[in-house]
């Protein structure tokens, strides 16, 4: 938890919040699934589900809310966070909702199979839960790196121009005067087998915080880009339930480097597919451990400068 002084500091620079409002945006309601049954619909079936409310929330549920189902033994037990199957609200009643469970693809049946009643609905009120664990990734990341040795540098969000060129990676790493850019990613929600490699488009420069710049780069897909850093970090929260744990890989196009390449996208070679595959655990492309992917690196640098 928190500790005292942590919280009362935040309190005090968002002047006027309490300790319930803190409480409230920081844990999502849970919703007790007490029912599961199946129901035809043409030629397919869906999996429909009720859950109830409990008594500590602040507003009714909307239809077409959104969550995740939890196992029964995270919630009342101590087994890990894990993500069984996403739920939508489609009736809300005072006293319970009523909604579809559902997933994209294979996933979905292996997931119908593993779910039971007593596992719980969470509901994000506030929608901050992206956003802690994306701060969080990016604590557990620095830690990491400087665990292993590393000193480690935050990159800045947004360069003005008259300071200086805009980097387009999140953290620097220095070691034995090598340096290393990375870019820290998460999986995807609805396929957790494979990395989010994305960003905004910016298309000729011309949108966003680097239109008015000098140095304004181009990226003509939402993929990202490879030469934009050296490594992908790519936390492994979703499916482990650990924020410490993290896959890497180098950022590289498959036809230049077969073993430790990513695949590129085919209309826009300079950028890496969006959607690669993470095994479980990280092997081949990807793996576990910051300094074998430094390694790689290193390896790729002195393979480019001897060509």
């Amino acid at each position: 938890m928190p500790s005292t002084e942590t919280v009362s500091s935040l309190l005090r620079r968002f002047g006027g919040a309490t300790a319930e409002m803190l409480n409230r945006v920081l844990t999502p309601y849970r919703l007790r699934i007490i029912e599961i049954a199946e129901i035809k619909q043409g030629q397919k079936t869906k999996r429909r589900f009720r859950a109830e409310v409990p008594g500590d929330v602040w507003t009714a549920f909307e239809q077409g809310t959104t969550g995740k189902v939890v196992p029964k033994t995270y919630v009342e037990g101590n087994s890990s966070w894990r993500e069984i199957v996403k739920a939508r609200i489609l009736n809300s009643f005072p006293a319970y909702v009523e909604g579809e469970l559902y997933f994209s693809g294979p996933r979905l049946q292996a997931a119908l199979a593993e779910v039971r009643t007593g596992d719980y609905l969470e509901i994000d009120p506030f929608g901050v839960t992206s956003k802690i664990e994306s701060a969080l990734a990016e604590a557990a990341f620095f830690r990491e790196a400087e665990g292993q040795g590393f000193s480690v540098i935050r990159m800045p969000e947004n360069v003005a121009m008259h300071i200086g060129t805009q980097s387009y990676y999140d953290f620097r790493l220095q070691k034995d005067r090598k340096e290393y850019r990375v870019e820290l990613k998460s999986l995807w929600g609805t396929d957790t087998t494979k990395a989010r490699l994305i960003h905004t488009v910016s298309r000729e420069g011309g949108a966003g915080k680097n239109k008015a710049r000098k140095d304004r780069q181009v990226w003509r897909t939402s993929s990202c880009r490879f030469r934009d850093q050296d490594i992908f970090a790519v936390s492994m929260w979703l499916r482990t339930g650990r924020i410490t744990d993290f896959a890497y890989a180098l950022s590289v196009q498959s036809d230049k480097h077969r073993t430790w390449g990513l695949p590129k996208v085919p209309k826009y070679p300079e950028h890496v597919t969006q959607n690669p595959s993470v095994p479980d655990p990280p092997s081949g492309v990807w793996t576990s451990d910051l300094l074998e992917v430094c390694k790689r690196v290193d390896f790729w640098k002195t393979r480019r400068k001897t060509r």
